[in-house]
This record gives structure tokens, sequence and C-alpha cells, in this order.
């Protein structure tokens, strides 16, 4: 049987991906703390080389990351030292100790500079029809205006050089947001599903605080996208990066109406400046025709209400 190692494999997509495997693969997950056999920090080059040296795994996801744009506000050094630091120690363990190894490495569509949509564009988007030069190919530019996009710039980069210097086996993901039960109360849909839930509950006052709800996302639900990740390890491919989207681009704020129909209170929505990032990119939708076959596409409605009942 063959084995798939996986980092972050407590997280919120570590979780799914492990489901996504499980049966037929020998599942090999890590993360940091006790949760797992194997505690695991990819910021230690020892800890990494002795964890690729005796695994020699099939295929390697690593989703050990600071995977927050607001949270690599705060500990930029940090973003840097977990995203791209780790992702070199892994690197050079897969170089010496196990080269046949296939290895995923998690990107983002923060990675991207941003496409500013005419007011014409914009009149289609809210329409419902998203312009092709809007969505944003493999082979657009990269220039981010955040520190966890510019880490993970950095460590595409240097996952190219090993794949170019070395022949490693690499393939890397710009994946846009994706959403699901799990995910950390840092990211908007859990936090709106989270505040309505206690509102539903009378356990808050009937007040809902959000933050920039003008931008456009492209959502996924996250079991589409760790089907994508097994896919694109188990299949020839035919480029070195994939953006791993829907292909649709959702306004925050239709995000928020679709949790708010799911609850019978009178909920009164406000700007929380807490919640306003010092940049925000007003428009992100991914080309995602080279993972179109793969991918299930499962409606916005269901995940968002799977969400909200889990809380």
């Amino acid at each position: 049987m063959r084995k798939v190692l996986i980092l972050g494999a407590g997280g919120f997509v570590g979780k799914h991906l492990i489901e996504e495997f499980s049966g037929d693969y020998e599942v090999i997950p890590c993360d940091l703390g006790e949760q797992f056999p194997r505690s695991v920090d990819v910021t230690d080059a020892e800890v990494a080389e002795k964890l690729i040296r005796e695994t020699r795994p099939d295929f390697l996801v690593n989703l050990a990351a600071i995977a927050s744009v607001g949270v690599s506000w705060q500990i930029p050094a940090k973003t840097m030292s977990v995203n791209v630091g780790g992702t070199l120690n892994l690197l050079e363990a897969i170089r010496k100790y196990s080269p046949e190894t296939k290895s995923l490495f998690v990107g983002s569509s923060e990675e991207y500079r941003a496409k500013m949509p005419s007011e014409e564009e914009l009149a289609a988007v809210v329409r419902g029809e998203i312009p092709e030069n809007l969505k944003l190919k493999e082979s657009d530019p990269v220039d981010s205006n955040n520190p966890y996009g510019i880490s993970k710039i950095a460590q595409e980069n240097f996952a190219k050089l090993y794949a170019e210097k070395y022949g490693l086996k690499i393939v890397l993901t710009r994946s846009f947001n994706h959403i699901g039960v799990g995910q950390s109360e840092n990211f908007v849909v859990p936090s709106f599903a989270k505040q309505i839930a206690e509102i539903e509950r009378g356990e808050r006052e009937p007040v809902l605080r959000v933050g920039n709800l003008e931008a456009y996302r492209d959502f996924s639900d996250v079991s589409d996208v760790v089907h994508v990740y097994r896919k694109l390890l188990e299949t020839e491919n035919a480029q070195p990066i994939y953006n791993v989207g829907s292909g649709k681009a959702y306004q925050i704020r239709e995000i928020l109406n679709i949790l708010l129909s799911f609850s019978e209170k009178e909920i009164r929505v406000e700007t929380d400046p807490a919640k306003m990032r010092p940049a925000d990119t007003p428009f992100i939708c991914a080309d995602n025709s080279s993972v179109a076959e793969f991918f299930p596409g499962t409606p916005i409605e269901k995940t968002l209400e799977k969400v909200f009942r889990a809380y």
C-alpha cells in the first residue's frame, strides 16, 4: 500500500485530507503537539530530516502553515519562518533521503496581483456573469499585498528551484478560499456562522459584527479541494502550478445573506473596524480550467448550511 505523509494534519484541511486518502493509502498524519503519533515542527530542520528519512513516503502534502492573511499581518516574521523556512527544510530532507517522493505544496490565490474590475465588468459580476479576463490564470503575475501571500510566493519559488535543479517531483497549487466544518473562526464564514448560531441560541445580543462585505471571493467546499489535491498527486501533471478554485465569485455580503437566511432571528449587522484588513483585494476568482475535470462542484448553499448547522 502506498504511503501519503500529511504535514499539518491536525488543521482544518488536514482532517478532510486524511478522510480523502483513508482506505486506499497508508496515511501518516503529522502535526505539532500530541494529537498524532508523530509531532513535527517543520521549522526544525533535524526533525524534518528524521521524518522523511524514516517514512520515505510515496506522496507528501504540506499543509503546515500560517494560513490566515489576518494573522500574517500580526506575526509576519513567524509567517515567513513557518511557510518558507518550513518548506525549505522539507525540500532539503526530500532531496537527501527520498527523492522519489511526489510532493504537493499548497499555495494561495493571495499570491496574485489583484485584477481591478471596471464599472462595466463589475456590473456584469453583480449580474452573475464573470468576464473571462477577470479570472486569474496560472500565467498571471504574482505580486501579493500581504505577508501571507508573499510567503507563499517565496515557498513556490523555492519548490520550483528544487524541482528544476534536483529533479524533485513537485506539484504546486494556488488554492482559492475553501470552507467547511472545522475551519478556524479567524476566517469569514465560520466567524459569521458562529455569531449567528449564538444569536439563535440566545447567547449573545442580536448584532453581527463584520469586516469588509464588498469584496468578491472564489469559495469552494473543502471536500472538493482535497479531492483535487489527491487527483493532482495520482495523475501525470501537464504543468507545475494549478489553480484550485470553483471558478465562481461570491460577494461576502451574499455569503452573509445566505447564512442569515438559516436563522429565524432579526439580526442587525454592524461593521467592526478590528475586522478590517490594512489592505484587501476587491475581487478574486479562479480560472480553474486546469482542474475542472477533477472538481466535484458542491453547491455553495449546501456547504454554508453544513457549517451553520455544525455551530
